[in-house]
């Protein structure tokens, strides 16, 4: 595979244009899968707390979910890439998550608690790769804008996280996962409305059948740079997601207000996406990354110095560039550089490598970090964010020459 710019096979470009009201069914998806993570992102953690979970078995099911994610995501991918039918595929796995998040409300104690997780992790970890993927293929056929559509998703996730952080005040932890449930049927529905987006199914005599697509793109070094960064940076956050509410409320601030917390930063993730066009015309993937992992450095160090409501405010609209910048230069990739053929391999890389694997090990890390320095464990954080830096830099050098070469 080359760093040139592929070319999108016509029909998946007249299956989108044959699609009504592209635009409508892409926002229902974001909003449904990213109000469910306005759920799952702040508050299973406590609830795993309030299941007599110890940091250390936090840490080890955080763990957990994100290494299922990792050897599931690249294998269904593949099956979507090899037999063209992803929406398919994604509505088998979200109505598995629907069942699996229904198991986990009758699991109590560490074991049961992690195999429930696994069996849902399994489930829910495609949904997001090849449901996005076959968001990204409409939007560049469509020349439509990724960062405003996905916008509406982080709008949901300030609407979910702040509601829910209000009513967990006064109602029961348990409630958490009952709300995990009702967000995936949502899901569900969502993806069943997304565009079909078939690619022609590879026959066996075709040798790209017998070669992966995860295989030529593993051997891209562009591409391998860009996991290499997204890993960095995205691992980054793990004390973050699995212990930055239960430290928070260890320093007397309420549910309520870790929701405003959350919000506050994807409130700024928003803003970037929405004015993001000419922002990604100008920086281009590899130094979107690069400030994403800046603003990393700076966001972890501050986390870790005060537990003061009104710093913290301040440190977390650095989520704007922590995910939002990263992560948007990391789409821009892949929706210019991937070949449509080898999209859903390419998206599931990026999550299950780029975001899962590095998330995956540094999970338990966390874990032991927290329960050995608390608040201190967001220092570890910001040297690895600067990594990610080094190597989103490297990145950008090596496409401003494939760009020109072309």
């Amino acid at each position: 595979m080359s760093d040139r710019m592929p070319d999108m096979p016509e029909a998946l470009v007249q299956a989108a244009h044959a699609t009504r009201s592209p635009s409508l069914r892409i926002i229902f998806y974001y909003v449904a899968m990213f109000g469910t993570v306005g759920v799952f992102a702040p508050f299973l953690p406590i609830w795993l707390k309030d299941r007599a979970l110890s940091p250390e078995e936090i840490g080890i099911v955080m763990s957990a979910i994100a290494w299922t994610r990792v050897m599931v995501n690249p294998v269904a991918a593949h099956v979507a890439d090899v037999t063209g039918r992803r929406k398919r595929l994604a509505l088998l796995a979200a109505a598995g998550a629907c069942v699996g998040f229904a198991v986990l409300t009758q699991a109590y104690g560490f074991f049961a608690v992690l195999a429930a997780l696994i069996l849902t992790a399994a489930c829910q970890g495609p949904v997001l790769p090849v449901g996005e993927n076959l968001c990204l293929l409409t939007i560049r056929a469509r020349g439509l804008s990724y960062g405003r559509l996905r916008a509406w998703g982080s709008v949901a996730f300030i609407v979910v996280v702040t509601g829910a952080g209000y009513w967990l005040e006064t109602a029961s932890v348990e409630h958490v996962v009952y709300m995990l449930i009702g967000g995936w049927l949502l899901i569900l529905m969502s993806v069943a409305c997304l565009p079909d987006l078939r690619s022609a199914p590879r026959g066996k005599a075709d040798r790209r059948f017998r070669a992966a697509p995860a295989w030529s793109l593993l051997r891209n070094p562009t591409f391998i740079l860009l996991l290499a960064s997204a890993a960095a940076n995205m691992s980054s956050h793990a004390v973050l997601n699995a212990f930055s509410s239960i430290h928070w409320i260890d320093a007397g601030i309420s549910e309520s207000s870790i929701g405003y917390l959350w919000s506050i930063g994807v409130l700024a993730e928003i803003i970037l996406f929405w004015m993001s066009a000419p922002i990604v015309a100008r920086l281009g993937p590899g130094w979107l990354m690069a400030l994403g992992a800046a603003g990393g450095v700076v966001r972890w160090i501050g986390l870790g110095w005060t537990t003061d409501f009104s710093a913290l405010l301040i440190f977390q609209t650095l989520h704007g560039l922590t995910f939002g910048a990263a992560h948007l230069g990391a789409m821009t990739y892949l929706q210019r550089y991937i070949p449509a053929d080898s999209s859903a391999t390419g998206q599931a890389l990026y999550s299950a490598l780029g975001m899962g694997a590095a998330m995956a090990l540094m999970q338990p890390v966390a874990g032991w970090l927290y329960a050995e320095s608390g608040g201190g464990a967001f220092y570890a954080m910001a040297g690895l964010a600067a990594l990610g830096f080094v190597f989103a830099v490297i990145l950008s050098i090596r496409l401003k020459v494939a760009d020109r070469d072309i």
